[in-house]
C-alpha cells in the first residue's frame, strides 16, 4: 500500500465540482490533490498547469497513472475505474499502476 501525504484533499462531489476541478485556477503552492467520485474520464480545457492523474478501482488500486497531462485533453474512460484523482505534476511520481493508495491529508474539504 502506498501512502501520499497531502495538505489538502478537495472532494469534488457534484457535477459542477467534477466537471470544473482545477479549470481556471492557479497553480496550488502545496501538496493538493482533488478526488472525483463516481468519475473514470476527464478532460483539462482551460487548466493553467499541467497534472498528474490517477484512476482507481474500488479498492483504490492504481488501474492507470497519466503524468503531466497538458491543457487540452479529453481522457476517454479507463476500464475498471470508479475514481479519479488529480494533482499537480510530480505529485504522483512515487505511485506505481496496480498500487492500493491512501491519502494521508491534513485538511479534507468539499471545494474546489
Amino acid at each position: 500500500m502506498k501512502i501520499v501525504k497531502l495538505e489538502r484533499l478537495l472532494i469534488a462531489d457534484s457535477f459542477t465540482k467534477r466537471f470544473f476541478g482545477y479549470m481556471f485556477k492557479k497553480k496550488p503552492e502545496c501538496r493538493e490533490a482533488i478526488l472525483f467520485r463516481s468519475c473514470n474520464s476527464i478532460h483539462t480545457f482551460n487548466m493553467r498547469f499541467s497534472i498528474d492523474v490517477l484512476f482507481l478501482d474500488a479498492s483504490n488500486r492504481v488501474v492507470k497513472k497519466m503524468t503531466d497531462v497538458p491543457s487540452g485533453k479529453v481522457i476517454p474512460p479507463v476500464k475498471g475505474a470508479t475514481q479519479v484523482v488529480e494533482g499537480v505534476s510530480g505529485l504522483f511520481k512515487d505511485v506505481m499502476e496496480s498500487e492500493i493508495v491512501t491519502f494521508d491529508a491534513l485538511l479534507n474539504t468539499r471545494k474546489t
